[in-house]
């Protein structure tokens, strides 16, 4: 009799529990179903992207050791090239042609309103002598010595000028900054360009190497005496950036 009453009240408190709890209990394990479920997911994301990242990681590896040996074999080419150029140089009492040039770093703005001068961190730049400045393969401007340091001109700079040629008929020209824009100024009227003609460094000017990108041609515009152009670089910068300064010509 004991246990039945016993038993009775067990099943009236369960009961009462029920009725009076069971929603913040069903609520609480319904939380606690959702912190496992969602601990679970974050744990296979986590494996997942690992995984992932793993195999992209090795990937890039064996792209970049494919990078590495078209590298490779590009300078077994050019060096065999220019030794070969020495050579016929040699042959014609001239000059070795063996340009070098030398890794600088953009540090800062020279004005903080003025995007086209930077400051740049090079060891190797002595003299007065101006000197180019390329950026991925393309013309980016020109460096000169102020104030005791190096200093870039980028292309839009007013200051920034050097010689190039202009299409496949190589139409002489002179590049300069405009502030906001990059011309060619002192082109014969009697030579032909056009719209999409693509410019390069002529190496007249002992500033750059002859053929280094600069880049295409917008417009022309008909002047008095000679033409002008307006183009469109290749190179364009933000800092912080590493480019290359010409060192010998």
């Amino acid at each position: 009799m004991k246990n039945k009453i016993f038993l009775i009240l067990i099943l009236s408190f369960l009961v009462f529990i029920s009725l009076h709890y069971g929603e913040n209990i069903k609520n609480n394990l319904l939380k606690i179903n959702d912190m496992l479920v969602n601990s679970g997911y974050s744990v296979s994301d986590y494996i997942g992207n690992s995984i992932s990242e793993h195999f992209n990681q090795a990937e890039q590896i064996r792209l970049l050791k494919e990078q590495n040996q078209k590298l490779e074999e590009s300078n077994a080419l050019v060096s065999t090239f220019a030794n070969q150029l020495n050579l016929l140089l040699e042959d014609k009492n001239s000059t070795q042609y063996f340009p070098q040039v030398s890794l600088v770093r953009a540090i800062s703005y020279v004005n903080i309103n003025d995007y086209n001068r930077l400051w740049l961190s090079s060891t190797s730049f002595s003299g007065n002598k101006n000197r180019g400045l390329i950026y991925k393969g393309y013309t980016a401007g020109i460096v000169i010595l102020k104030e005791g340091r190096p200093m870039a001109l980028l292309q839009q700079d007013e200051d920034c000028v050097f010689s190039v040629y202009i299409g496949e008929q190589k139409v002489p020209g002179v590049l300069q900054g405009n502030g906001s824009d990059v011309r060619l100024k002192f082109i014969p009227k009697t030579q032909k360009i056009k719209a999409g003609d693509t410019v390069y460094t002529s190496g007249l000017d002992n500033i750059f190497f002859s053929g280094v990108p600069v880049g295409t041609v917008k417009s022309v515009i008909d002047d008095d005496i000679y033409q002008s152009a307006i183009i469109e670089p290749f190179a364009h910068i933000a800092l912080p950036s590493y480019m290359y300064m010409v060192d010998n010509l």
